[in-house]
């Protein structure tokens, strides 16, 4: 039977194929979209051309060696493949041959609105985790309904990135939004810490609590003897 799941498996690993190419470079790109090509529109010797890479400081990140598209006499270079050159903001791009172009990384809005999609679940999870548990275990529920409103308040600042990639008017209005659930989930974490302490001072009073058996029968024989 383990056998039989095993080739299963590498049969669905073999059938769907995993497809990875690097696209050209637009003007504006998502950083999800990172590396991409940055292709010549004109033909010139390879070898002799480089292009120097700015970030908006402007800092001179590298300069890169053109290396020929394969078939068409023009060249490229490979750009998004250190760690700074996929920070979200723009690039110049000087070319050797004296012209220059530009370069916008922004935030990818789909991998966005998929966290948000997650979270969502997430929040909801917890929110039904926190009315499940708070009658047999209301300690471990403080946990969840803490953790309600500190994946709210990321789910918040998602929105305000949204809204902002896309140019919202509503952008100052989840700004505000955002910011009135982190003050929420700072005051939640006071509020569960002292339910916490209230919590730990209760089970020290439950019947049988060898700290306070032990706290109230200290020096009992001596007193039984006087």
């Amino acid at each position: 039977m383990k056998l039989k799941c095993l080739i299963i498996i590498l049969m669905i690993m073999l059938i769907v194929p995993i497809v990875y190419s690097i696209v050209d470079c637009k003007g504006v790109v998502n950083k999800g979209d990172l590396p991409c090509l940055i292709i010549s529109s004109w033909q010139f010797s390879c070898a002799t051309e480089t292009i120097t890479i700015y970030n908006e400081i402007p800092s001179l990140l590298r300069t890169a060696t053109l290396d020929n598209y394969t078939g068409t006499g023009r060249c490229n270079i490979t750009f998004g493949v250190n760690s700074n050159e996929t920070e979200i903001g723009s690039y110049l791009l000087n070319w050797s041959s004296g012209d220059s172009s530009k370069i916008i990384v922004e935030e990818d809005n789909n991998m966005l609105i998929a966290l948000v999609i997650g979270i969502t679940f997430i929040v909801a999870l917890f929110i039904f985790l926190t009315f499940a548990v708070k009658e047999d275990k209301p300690f471990l529920a403080n946990f969840f309904f803490l953790g309600i409103f500190i994946f709210t308040t990321v789910l918040s600042n998602l929105l305000w990135k949204i809204t902002n990639i896309n140019s919202a008017p509503y952008e100052p209005i989840m700004l505000i939004v955002y910011r009135i659930f982190l003050i929420i989930t700072f005051l939640m974490i006071l509020i569960v810490l002292v339910l916490m302490t209230v919590d730990a001072v209760q089970m020290r009073k439950w019947k049988g609590n060898p700290v306070d058996t032990y706290r109230d029968n200290l020096g009992k024989d001596e007193r039984d003897k006087t």
